[in-house]
């Protein structure tokens, strides 16, 4: 039965010239020993064909083995794999024979051995053929790629002109070091060393690069570990490899791991390991979800105020939406645009941020191919802080086609305007004082007065307060007032001597002075802008430092917006009313949502 492990995959990456610094990603993922190829010896070096039918591995177990250590081929069955099976010459020798890699075609095949033809020393590498499924045409690599020295455990790249390999020669920065070689014609170059990004001074080993050759994994005892060899990964920037990162201490533990594969389109990577609980020596293993084989990619995530553009405190998790699982979660502040973040390419991420514990807004993309660069930005509109709809009272807010609001003091005042400067106004509705109709309004009034004072007590109380401790730099706390008419057609000229001005839904600026005409649109425009104004006065005369202070500097502002007809009420006199919503806007702080309907 296998042996199943319940794990999370905690991979540091190095984000040079990232905010963040260091950021981590992390999944969930399970680990499983292919318990059907290992043996009580070492098992190592797995390796898959083309067709993901045969798992490849160098192993020195007792039985079937030519020589030191041989490679062995195990089929695909049902469940897992089949006893492996050694294929014999000329693959393998009578001495160690081991370390394979198959390019992406299934054509080509490197290997390493020690006692293969034209030998160089101790180790050469080999490269090779496959065709009808036996390997044909073995040669080795020649003077420019072997050495006197050892050279093994090779990785070939998706397009067989690159081949990475382990190799104790000189000239590298330790003792064995990653190298690599490049086809130019027919002839391989002269390695070159991976560098000191990935070597250090004492031992790496077993590389193997992804598909699109901008990840590299290996193992080293010359990095900070758990072990004695751990599996780290180097992520291409440029032309030159970014810092190694360790891959954690669910993959790795306090044994050698070593060989890490991770193919291409492939739901498992593997890797040997020397840690308890497996049959001896090095054991294969695999894991699940390969996040790895497609190599990785850089994502710069910005969370922002849509109206401003500026950068907004939150705190971002990113989500793999195939798995639902959390992979990662920083912080950003107002004084960075974009956070970098390397994640596994070609995986669907919801990227979700939270403002001030408000409710999370998201942005989702699907990474790119590996070494591309895609950008992710979660929006914050400005939200409401406060909400009053006063529709919900369905009571009518104005007189038939006025504008100020219908509270006791401009009920009774508009009758000496009706004989005075709005005596024109003949659009707006006349009524005797004590008639029924005024006595309704009179009604209705006393309902307005306590809304405006509900909007007043809750703006002194809760949101100036909130608002002021916790304001940053050019945030704006916003009063937005909509005004509404009925759908009564309604033209008229305004006879008043303030210069109203207000924007429509679609922010478009409006302004009447006396003697322009108006019509519904104007109508509710000038709905709020005297609603409005009034509001600024019973907040001002509440004698509210703060509120004061506050609107002195700017910091709270009151925009008026016409919304022309009403259409969604049932009774016509109830369209007539406003709506006012509270918003932090601007600057940095934009998004701030409290619903207080």
């Amino acid at each position: 039965m296998n042996r199943r492990t319940c794990a999370t995959l905690f991979l540091l990456l190095g984000l040079a010239g990232s905010a963040l610094g260091q950021e981590l990603f992390n999944y969930t993922y399970e680990i499983r020993t292919i318990d059907a190829v290992n043996s009580a010896q070492d098992d190592y070096g797995p390796a898959l064909s083309k067709d993901r039918g045969t798992l490849l591995l160098t192993s020195t177990r007792a039985e079937g083995t030519l020589g030191e250590a041989d490679i062995f081929s195990a089929s695909r069955v049902q469940g897992g794999y089949g006893t492996p099976v050694n294929p014999g010459s000329p693959l393998n020798s009578s001495g160690n024979d081991g370390a394979v890699a198959i390019a992406a075609d299934g054509k080509t095949v490197v290997f390493s051995a020690d006692d293969g033809p034209d030998g160089k020393g101790s180790t050469d590498l080999y490269i090779a053929e496959i065709a009808d499924g036996r390997i044909t045409n073995i040669r080795n690599l020649g003077g420019s790629v072997n050495t006197s020295a050892w050279e093994s455990q090779p990785s070939i790249s998706s397009d067989g002109k690159t081949i990475w390999f382990a190799s104790n020669r000189k000239g590298g920065y330790g003792k064995t070091d990653i190298w690599y070689t490049t086809l130019s014609g027919q002839q391989w170059s002269t390695p070159m060393n991976a560098g000191p990004m990935v070597n250090t001074k004492n031992d790496e080993r077993s590389p193997n690069i992804t598909s699109d050759g901008g990840t590299l994994y290996f193992s080293s005892n010359g990095r900070s570990g758990f072990g004695g060899y751990d599996v780290f990964m180097a992520v291409r920037e440029g032309a030159e490899w970014g810092q190694a990162s360790n891959l954690g201490s669910l993959i790795n533990s306090k044994k050698d791991e070593l060989f890490f594969f991770a193919p291409s389109k492939h739901e498992r990577f593997y890797f040997a390991s020397g840690r308890d609980g497996g049959q001896g020596g090095l054991d294969i293993y695999y894991g699940t979800p390969n996040v790895f084989g497609e190599g990785i990619t850089r994502i710069l995530v910005s969370v922002v105020d849509s109206t401003t553009g500026n950068p907004l405190p939150s705190v971002v998790e990113v989500i793999d939406e195939a798995t639902g699982q959390t992979v990662a979660t920083f912080a950003t502040n107002p004084q960075v645009k974009e956070y970098e973040q390397f994640l596994p390419a070609e995986r669907k991420y919801r990227f979700q941020a939270t403002v001030r514990d408000l409710p999370p807004r998201s942005a989702s993309i699907t990474t790119p191919f590996a070494n591309e660069q895609a950008t992710a930005t979660v929006k914050f509109g400005p939200i409401s802080l406060a909400e009053f709809d006063l529709g919900r009272y369905n009571v009518p807010f104005f007189v038939t086609g006025y504008y100020r609001p219908n509270t006791r003091e401009n009920l009774d005042g508009l009758y000496p305007l009706l004989e005075g400067p709005l005596g024109d106004a003949t659009y707006i509705e006349r009524f005797r004082k004590g008639s029924k109709r005024y006595k309704d309004y009179l009604s209705y009034s006393e309902t307005i007065e306590g809304i405006f004072k509900e909007v007043t007590g809750t703006t002194l109380k809760e949101i100036v307060p909130r608002f002021k401790a916790s304001m940053l730099p050019g945030e704006v706390l916003e009063v937005r007032i909509t005004g509404y008419a009925d759908p009564k057609q309604f033209v008229g000229k305004y006879l008043e001597d303030e210069t109203v001005t207000f924007q429509d839904n679609a922010k478009m600026e409006y302004e009447i002075s006396r003697g322009d005409q108006i019509g519904n649109l104007e109508l509710s425009g000038l709905r709020a802008w005297y609603s409005g104004h009034h509001l600024d006065q019973m907040l001002a005369a509440s004698g509210n430092e703060d509120y004061r202070q506050l609107k002195s500097d700017g910091r709270i502002q009151f925009r008026y917006i016409g919304g022309g007809e009403s259409r969604d009420r049932a009774d016509r006199a109830a369209q007539r009313r406003i709506h006012i919503e509270i918003v932090r806007t601007g600057g940095a702080g934009g998004g701030q949502e409290f619903d207080m309907k």
